[in-house]
């Protein structure tokens, strides 16, 4: 009964916040110079202390919710989650703009498949996508623009290692993913995601969430 209840409130504070947010996008796009990209943060089978919020610590898969907009007073970000919500936080400029990067990339971005790693079945000798335990993920969606919305793990863009070479000659499955990896790491869409994750890490202390 406690774990019912414990799992009630739970599921009652996401859909409070998740309306918070909602509403929150939806004032700031009765505003047209408003440009606005929503990007989330989750992470399959993580723990993350929090504190005070003990909700947020229950809760296996965390996220983080950035509510990213841009107009004539420069750039801005409200952080949002299962603890509730940051700050509004406005920077002047941004180093590589987020913004500019999806008005002069629409169609790639609309368009482009990420290429995930594959694994090879020894007993049908059938190539498929695998996936990972535990990784991270993100997802975009853009209001302002022509754009669908973005799933995308994190692992699709692995970085070389320095043996990477040897596996590359002896084996076809390591050598196929690492292809897949390298045609990853030169899209937009990876552009966009170190545009973002980039200056998010840098201002995670101002937004903070402490209740």
């Amino acid at each position: 009964m406690h774990k019912l209840i414990i799992f009630l409130f739970i599921t009652l504070n996401i859909s409070i916040v998740k309306g918070q947010t909602q509403n929150f996008i939806d004032s700031l796009l009765y505003n047209n110079e408003n440009e606005l990209i929503v990007f989330k943060t989750n992470c399959v089978g993580c723990l993350v202390q929090n504190e005070p919020c003990e909700d947020y610590v229950q809760n296996g898969n965390p996220w983080n919710l950035f509510v990213i907009w841009k107009n004539s007073k420069g750039y801005h970000i409200r952080k949002f989650n299962n603890c509730g919500s940051s700050d509004v936080i406005t920077l002047r400029n941004w180093k590589t703009d987020p913004f500019k990067i999806v008005s002069s990339n629409t169609t790639e971005l609309d368009t482009t498949e990420l290429k995930y790693p594959l694994t090879y079945n020894h007993k049908d000798s059938t190539w498929f996508e695998t996936g990972i335990n535990h990784y991270k993920y993100y997802e975009l969606s853009f209001p302002t623009y022509n754009v669908s919305d973005l799933h995308i793990k994190d692992y699709a863009f692995r970085e070389p290692k320095n043996d990477s070479g040897v596996f590359n000659q002896n084996n076809e499955e390591y050598k196929r993913n690492e292809n897949r990896y390298a045609y990853n790491r030169m899209t937009t869409i990876k552009k966009l995601l170190d545009s973002l994750l980039s200056t998010i890490e840098k201002k995670e202390k101002k937004l903070e969430i402490i209740n």
